[in-house]
């Protein structure tokens, strides 16, 4: 705000502080707030606020960034008064989309929301009967002692940093580890404590509830529960790390029983091969929506598998029938021109997505490696075609991949 604004609000203020009600400041503030001056909006929402308005109460946290502790301030004041959007906030910012172990808190959230009712009892929130019960799920197994866990089991930033760090701590309870024996009331307390979406965490929070109240085990994946693209995302790297770490022993064994001592060319054969199926998944393939990440990482690893399929199969004898007299690579050239020339005049967008010539270019570079690695291998362990001969085998595989970019637009 410039100090000649700053300067005639506060005449303006100093003239009219006593003569007005807050709706009069309320209404100052979003005039204001519509018209761009968002500071001076913030001062008369505040002036509003002190006198006890529940929608610039609302205002305040719902246009402005602030600190977790002044946003539940203001959503709560607001909510205590019978504000509707307020309460679905106030519950979603202490449960539902908390995802702390401090700030969490169903208990508050229950308080302010029977407050909210006692204010204004034709008030209605989305999903209500369902929010409640897993409100008072998570009351019943009180509230757990964040510092003493804390301090306890030396938990520290790290486990609670990943978008579900807290519900794998909620993972570990269920098994025997740093917590003890699996703990069936811990879990439901940590899940109550994490979750980013109140769908996953209604469902998680009613199977651990169902858990402790049978003192049965549950093993606690947070992947069973996940619904946002956060959660798809996340899950989906997890997934690819443990499948990782399978494909090296696999590369392992493999390794030991390739012909012609071909063995020796798979670790860099496959390194280069899952160089290219990344690259390919995430900048080519146009893979869109909330779960992107999730759904390339699956191509990808989808690609992984089967090329070290394709790896045995060459060496249980499999040889593709392809003519001799075609030159593939020479019409991978062609195609690859006419896909790149198009997309410099027009990328292919989507919501989360777009693939430009740039990108299908860094793709092409990976798929260069590939394919000479890849080939090398193959000649070792079939030496009888030769390596222009699977060369020209991997270029017949590109064609169709880059053929499929194009139909991406329709």
């Amino acid at each position: 705000m410039s100090r000649v604004a700053q300067v005639i609000l506060i005449l303006f203020l100093s003239v009219h502080t006593y003569a007005q009600t807050d709706t009069y400041y309320l209404k100052m503030a979003n005039t204001a707030y519509d018209a761009g001056n968002n500071d001076i909006a913030k001062i008369w929402y505040q002036k509003a606020a002190e006198m006890g308005n529940a929608d610039a109460h609302y205002a305040l946290a719902y246009k402005y960034v602030l600190t977790d502790e002044q946003r539940i301030a203001h959503y709560s004041a607001a909510a205590r008064k019978g504000h509707a959007k307020a309460t679905s906030e106030i519950m979603e910012a202490l449960l539902f989309r908390a995802n702390s172990l401090t700030v969490a808190n169903p208990e508050l959230a229950y308080q302010i929301y029977t407050e909210a009712k006692k204010a204004n009892p034709l008030m209605e929130i989305y999903n209500e009967a369902a929010d409640l019960a897993t409100v008072r799920e998570c009351m019943e197994a009180g509230q757990l002692d964040t510092k003493e866990f804390i301090e306890k089991y030396k938990i520290t930033k790290e486990d609670t940093v990943e978008d579900y760090g807290i519900w794998e701590l909620a993972a570990e309870a269920s098994h025997n580890g740093r917590f003890g024996k699996p703990n069936p009331k811990l879990v439901l307390q940590l899940v109550c404590k994490g979750g980013q979406v109140p769908a996953e965490v209604q469902y998680a929070v009613a199977d651990c509830y169902w858990a402790w109240k049978k003192d049965s085990i549950l093993v606690f994946n947070p992947c069973t529960y996940v619904t946002s693209g956060i959660g798809l995302a996340y899950c989906s790297q997890k997934e690819s790390i443990a499948a990782e770490k399978k494909y090296q022993n696999v590369i392992k064994k493999l390794a030991e029983q390739l012909k012609n001592d071909a063995g020796i060319l798979l670790p860099q054969a496959y390194k280069a091969a899952d160089n290219f199926f990344e690259s390919k998944a995430f900048q080519e393939e146009g893979n869109d929506g909330s779960g992107y990440v999730a759904w390339s990482n699956e191509s990808a690893d989808a690609q992984k598998a089967a090329y070290l399929d394709l790896v045995k199969k060459i060496n249980n004898g499999y040889r593709p029938k392809l003519s001799k007299e075609k030159n593939y690579d020479k019409e991978l050239n062609i195609v690859y021109q006419k896909v790149i020339n198009r997309l410099k005049t027009e990328p292919i967008k989507g919501g989360f997505m777009e693939i430009t010539d740039h990108d299908v270019v860094m793709v092409q570079r990976t798929w260069l490696k590939y394919r000479d690695s890849t080939a090398f291998l193959f000649e070792r362990i079939a030496p009888e075609l030769t390596e222009d001969d699977w060369k020209n085998y991997l270029s017949y595989i590109r064609i169709k991949e880059l053929q499929k970019i194009d139909k991406l637009r329709n």
